[in-house]
């Protein structure tokens, strides 16, 4: 499936779970572990985990639409996603509304619109390190300094923050050599195109994340026909991760 690898978990209706950046579907399981019957299709995002590197020229849409052929085959109609997972599968409920019937976005990321400006200079930074240095762990220390505050809220929770650094720490970085992520990031979506999604949307803030996305998760609910918008207190950035046992039946009671 255009070198997506797909991590399969349960038995059930099938739902989608999209991860953020730099990181790879194994992050879920706490959350699966917490949600039985349903089959959980963790998506590697291209250049993450086990899929292939971002093609030259690969574009939101085009991801969306690799998403959608998964959809199809697996028959799975809900997608869970988080930060930059949420952008594709904003995309996917944009192009595809009658493949997507319920929907969970995290640290919603939008297309087009800015983001964090200390994100920004770290990525920017980052650049530099991997053309100095290449690949290696010294990229996932630098990425997971604060700010910005991406995995801050990971603080307070040092064992999720020492499995996820040991993710972040596989990721192979490729994207900040050949700019690959410039044609995932360079679309940009409209409130017409927001308009356009039909799904039961859940918005999942953090009170404690930046600006940015909170800004992001308003717009969403002012603008999806179907959307709530729920700040889950207590975390950050990465409030699936952060807290799953809180999040957990949430989520269960949007899918049903």
């Amino acid at each position: 499936m255009s070198g997506l690898r797909l991590h399969r978990s349960g038995s059930g209706p099938g739902v989608l779970w999209l991860h953020g950046y730099t990181m790879d579907s194994t992050v879920w399981r706490p959350l699966w572990d917490r949600l039985p019957g349903w089959t959980h299709i963790g998506v590697d995002l291209p250049g993450h985990g086990g899929s292939a590197p971002i093609p030259a020229g690969l574009t939101l849409t085009g991801l969306a639409g690799q998403l959608a052929e998964i959809a199809q085959d697996t028959g799975a109609r809900r997608v869970v996603a988080l930060s930059f997972g949420s952008m594709a599968a904003v995309e996917l409920a944009v192009r595809q509304p009658q493949l997507v019937e319920r929907l969970v976005v995290a640290a919603p990321t939008l297309a087009g619109t800015a983001n964090d400006a200390a994100a920004k200079v770290r990525y920017r930074q980052l650049a530099i390190l991997y053309r100095m240095t290449g690949p290696g762990e010294q990229l996932a220390d630098l990425w997971m300094q604060s700010p910005p505050d991406i995995f801050k809220g990971t603080e307070r929770h040092p064992e999720l923050r020492a499995a996820l650094r040991a993710v972040v720490a596989r990721h192979g970085w490729a994207e900040l050599g050949d700019r690959a992520m410039d044609g995932l990031t360079a679309c940009r979506h409209t409130e017409d195109d927001l308009r356009r999604i039909t799904a039961r949307t859940l918005v999942v803030v953090g009170d404690e994340d930046m600006p940015a996305f909170v800004r992001n998760g308003e717009k969403l609910q002012a603008t999806v026909t179907d959307c709530r918008l729920l700040t889950l207190l207590g975390s950050g950035h990465l409030p699936l991760l952060e807290r799953p046992g809180a999040v957990a039946p949430l989520i269960a009671s949007h899918l049903n």
